[in-house]
């Protein structure tokens, strides 16, 4: 039986969610992102967590939200052919394995770290998206080399690493073909990230027991409304010029890098 009190947190989560998943869905189908940008600091700012709990709470809900996000938006890309298989399968394995290690660093980690390290990720991304990338294959940089690091930040932000992926992959792919294939790495990546943890860390378990109520509503409100959001949005892709996608998504990840910024500023002034 679900209490009254329960049955109240259910439903706050329920409308977090959808809003997350409207956001973050729209992000991901544009950005091939997997949401987490939006996901941590929506919940951080709307889902308390215990105290001594730092970010873990936050960074768990959103790698799990990435997840529904990420199959989503995945699935999108594939059916419009926007997925490098071969790229896919290199990028996979130092994917997994960073974001193992760094999800389970999350119950360690300081707030103030986290959403800073959010905010210089979305200014290097900002600025990145202004750049005119030249077709030279020489300075590519390898997939191979970045996959390990990348995993390893994603999993310790609670993000599907698309903030990295898709600057890195854009000197492979074109843009709608790294979007897509950077989607369906966070999704698979974030999967087995949270797979593992959840077998061989115990602290997981009573984070999740204890905050169950909203947890469930976010995610299921998330994966009512993020299809058709991700769908949407990767769809621009084939209507609109590359030139006008970088010009929004530098805008936009400036914006996000504004307010994550002050909010690791407020969470060091707390400390």
């Amino acid at each position: 039986m679900i209490s009254g009190a329960e049955s109240e947190l259910l439903l706050y989560g329920l409308l977090i969610g959808l809003f997350a998943g409207a956001l973050g869905g729209t992000l991901a189908g544009l950005a091939g992102v997997g949401g987490g940008l939006v996901y941590v600091p929506l919940f951080y700012a709307l889902l308390p967590a215990q105290p001594g709990q730092g970010m873990a709470l936050h960074i768990f809900a959103s790698f799990v939200a990435i997840i529904i996000t990420g199959f989503f938006s995945a699935r999108s890309h594939w059916r419009l052919g926007h997925i490098d298989p071969h790229t896919l399968g290199k990028l996979l394995p130092g994917l997994i394995i960073g974001a193992m290690i760094g999800l389970w660093s999350t119950l360690r980690l300081p707030e103030a770290a986290v959403l800073l390290g959010l905010a210089l990720l979305d200014a290097w991304i900002a600025f990145d998206y202004g750049r005119t990338i030249p077709p030279d294959a020489d300075r590519r940089p390898s997939l191979l080399l970045f996959s390990g690091p990348i995993g390893l930040a994603s999993g310790a932000l609670g993000i599907g690493g698309g903030t990295m992926l898709v600057p890195l992959l854009r000197r492979h792919l074109i843009l709608r073909h790294a979007v897509g294939t950077s989607a369906a790495c966070g999704f698979v990546m974030a999967l087995t990230a949270v797979t593992a943890n959840l077998l061989a860390e115990p602290d997981w378990h009573e984070l999740m027991i204890s905050q169950w109520p909203p947890l469930l509503g976010i995610w299921l409100g998330i994966a009512l409304i993020l299809p058709r959001c991700s769908h949407w949005s990767a769809r621009l892709h084939q209507v609109s010029g590359e030139q006008n996608l970088r010009l929004a998504l530098k805008i936009l990840f400036f914006l996000l890098s504004a307010c994550l910024l002050l909010a690791a500023t407020i969470a060091l002034l707390h400390t």
